[in-house]
């Protein structure tokens, strides 16, 4: 995916995907180049499955904050894995996992210059 977004709030990536066993969990990874220009405020870039954040075993985000204005463009990588969202444990079937972002009052920029990768994994549990 290669296009600049500059939305401060939404969906900025989406990938549909099919889950094969209820009792696995889903590794979920996305890279972009990603900025916040303004000063004193903060960005979220975060994971949803199914309209719903990641909460078990937590959220899974990138929280990007400046003291000062700076056009400072940063590759990053939101990787992590998820087992249940606040609707329950993530069984067998088809999923949608999107990319959001969420700006307190800054401006954002996600894509910027770059290509960006959304990636998900069927994964045994570790524990």
């Amino acid at each position: 995916h290669r296009d600049h977004d500059s939305r401060d709030s939404g969906e900025i990536a989406r990938i549909t995907f099919k889950k094969k066993l209820s009792q696995t969990i889903l590794g979920l990874s996305y890279a972009s180049n990603i900025r916040e220009l303004e000063a004193d405020v903060g960005t979220y870039w975060y994971f949803k499955i199914d309209g719903e954040e990641c909460s078990r075993p937590d959220r899974l985000n990138i929280f990007v904050h400046q003291s000062v204005r700076n056009d400072h463009h940063q590759p990053s990588v939101l990787m992590g894995v998820c087992q249940a969202t606040s609707a329950g444990n993530i069984g067998q079937g088809q999923h949608t996992i999107t990319v959001h972002v969420h700006s307190f009052g800054g401006d954002a920029h996600s894509q910027y210059g770059s290509t960006s990768t959304l990636e998900v994994q069927e994964m045994c549990p570790p524990f």
